[in-house]
């Protein structure tokens, strides 16, 4: 087995980032009776996406992104100034009851465990959110190991992340595999740290940076076909 350890992100790796951010969204702005039309959504997934890219690249830490999302976004968008802090525990009270697999997720992990892999988690997220959601999901089982940022004090791609994830078992980055979606915290925070990973591009996105994860798929069958191969590339 050329591999005895693989590592999974949560959001929109094991759960559908997206219909979580859609329902919580829409529970928030019902709460404050504000309209949130398609547009706005869009904005607010853009906005929030840079944010947390600036998370990533430590220009901003965990504390100030929680207290900018809403207070920002709402003052730019209805000109209302708000609690920033107020806002987004109420959101990450609705964001962590959500919490749709995406296709193919159980079948995979069973399919690994029977197959002999340490399966791990490695999270930029916040420990009991993460690990309820997982649980809801009816997964967090098949994992021997969850690791959020909020217990690393660091975000991936930082690699002060990963010496903690590694500090935590007893399998090296040699023997370990990285399975995500995120091209700039997941793969390149791999292929910074040197072990292999694989791209789960199922959002269908263009590698910008350049990295080179082992494989790219875009569903869980494909995964498995690979574990099948023992990560085997065809020539």
């Amino acid at each position: 087995m050329k591999y005895k350890q693989l590592i999974f992100d949560v959001d929109d790796t094991l759960i559908d980032f997206a219909a979580t951010e859609d329902s919580s969204l829409h529970a928030l702005f019902k709460s404050h009776k504000l309209p949130l039309s398609s547009d706005l959504q869009k904005q607010y997934h853009t906005y929030n996406q840079g944010l947390w890219r600036r998370l990533e690249l430590g220009e901003i830490t965990y504390d100030e992104l929680s207290e900018m999302t809403f207070h920002d976004f709402i003052k730019e968008h209805f000109n209302l100034e708000v609690d920033g802090n107020e806002w987004m525990n109420e959101y990450r009270s609705y964001f962590g009851e959500a919490h749709q697999l995406l296709p193919g997720v159980e079948d995979t992990l069973r399919f690994a465990k029977k197959q002999g892999y340490k399966l791990t988690v490695l999270s930029n997220g916040e420990k009991f959110m993460q690990r309820h959601r997982l649980e809801l999901a009816g997964i967090k089982d098949y994992f021997d190991l969850i690791v959020t940022s909020e217990e690393a004090h660091y975000s991936k791609p930082d690699p002060h992340a990963f010496d903690y994830f590694f500090s935590r078992t007893e399998i090296g980055p040699n023997e370990t595999l990285f399975f995500g979606d995120g091209l700039q915290s997941d793969i390149l925070g791999a292929e910074k740290y040197g072990f292999d990973s694989i791209w789960y591009n199922h959002r269908h996105r263009k590698d910008t940076i350049g990295l080179h994860p082992l494989f790219e798929v875009e569903t869980y069958p494909e995964f498995v076909k690979i574990m099948q191969n023992d990560f085997q590339k065809a020539y």
